[in-house]
């Protein structure tokens, strides 16, 4: 008998950044339960399903498209356990309240609403624009891209910003700093989730190079001149 599987959602938005979203995926997607292995049939740890407002394509930047397994209406009646916002080109535009304020306020609507009823709530990188604006990061720490610090920090005043860690896991709120620290998030969730031996046999398969501390940067802010 194993444990049942857990559901990872991820929301796409035209423009999302490919490995924020994909690297993501891999982490869940390659994991397996202990004694079985890369070719066992189901059942796995986890079943990954990209979430968009509505079924058709989305576009990432400068990247394939992808088409939605759920739109967010879906989203609200299935079962799931974790939602990810990754990041990229679009992510500003996707706030704009100047430009569009109904969609921007239907978003944050949703995104509320999914907070109910998840136990992890996860951004990549400029993602945490969007669990800042909700309001989930009030008073937490949380990480971002390095080089929209200031932009991404502007929609969180409140949000105990951290600009050099890789990524932060302030319980069920968790956020990564940009790009491919987000993959180094999602096997530190995979370890959370299913245990550190589960997390370790993916790496392995995986063949990644899994930056498992993530106060031991790759990237560090500027510092002010003298």
């Amino acid at each position: 008998m194993f444990p049942r599987t857990q559901k990872i959602g991820i929301f796409v938005y035209e423009n999302f950044e490919p490995l924020d979203v994909f690297g993501f995926v891999e982490a869940f997607s390659i994991a397996r339960f202990l004694g079985t292995f890369y070719a066992s049939p189901p059942p796995y740890p986890f079943e990954i399903v990209l979430i968009g407002r509505t079924m058709a394509n989305v576009k990432s930047i400068n990247g394939p498209s992808v088409v939605p397994d759920w739109d967010f209406g879906r989203a609200l009646r299935e079962p799931l356990d974790l939602l990810m916002v990754p990041g990229g080109g679009g992510t500003f535009p996707l706030l704009d309240d100047k430009s569009d304020p109904a969609a921007v306020a239907a978003l944050i609507e949703w995104m509320r609403a999914m907070d109910r009823k998840v136990s992890i709530m996860a951004s990549v990188c400029t993602g945490a624009a969007v669990l800042a604006k909700c309001g989930f990061l009030d008073g937490l720490p949380a990480a971002t891209n390095h080089a929209s610090f200031d932009t991404v920090a502007s929609y969180g005043p409140r949000v105990l910003w951290d600009n050099v860690s890789r990524w932060v896991d302030a319980g069920k709120y968790v956020s990564s700093a940009g790009v491919s620290a987000g993959t180094d998030l999602a096997f530190h969730l995979v370890s959370r989730i299913s245990g550190r031996a589960v997390a370790e046999n993916a790496v392995l398969a995986a063949e990644y190079d899994w930056h498992r501390d993530p106060q031991q940067p790759i990237d560090y802010p500027p510092q002010t001149a003298e």
